[in-house]
Order: structure tokens, then sequence, then C-alpha cells
């Protein structure tokens, strides 16, 4: 079975090694990284809610668009 050690190259883990490094050492880093995480995150939460409420409003204007031509037609 193959081992996330074998998948990930040896250069990119001691390229993540010395990111991790530099951002354990400067707070300041941290607290920037996280608040663009939490921001990005909110706006990707966002976003898709935005999208269900639309997609939630047109199907529910076609619905009611269906059943409205359904009973007029019978």
């Amino acid at each position: 079975m193959m081992q996330v050690d074998d998948l990930v190259p040896e250069d990119v883990r001691e390229r993540a090694d010395e990111l991790i490094d530099t951002v354990k050492a400067d707070p300041t880093l941290l607290a920037i990284l996280l608040a663009v995480g939490v921001a990005t995150l909110a706006l990707f939460v966002w976003g898709v809610t935005k999208q269900v409420f639309k997609a939630a409003i047109f199907a529910g204007l076609a619905s009611a668009g269906v059943w409205y031509w359904y009973f007029n037609v019978i």
C-alpha cells in the first residue's frame, strides 16, 4: 500500500516545513493567514448559500408556473 510520504516529493515536504517554521516564528503572519482564511471561508459559504436561495426561488417559481399551467389547461 502506498504511503502519503510516497506521494509528496521530498523537496515539497522540505519547503512545507520551511513555511511552517516561518509562520510559527512570526505571529503577525499567522494572524494575517488566519484572517484571510476565515474571510475566504465566509465568502465561500455566503456564495454557496446565495446560490442555494437562487435555485430554491427558481424551482419554486417554475413549480408554481407548471402547476398553474397544468390546472388551467385541463
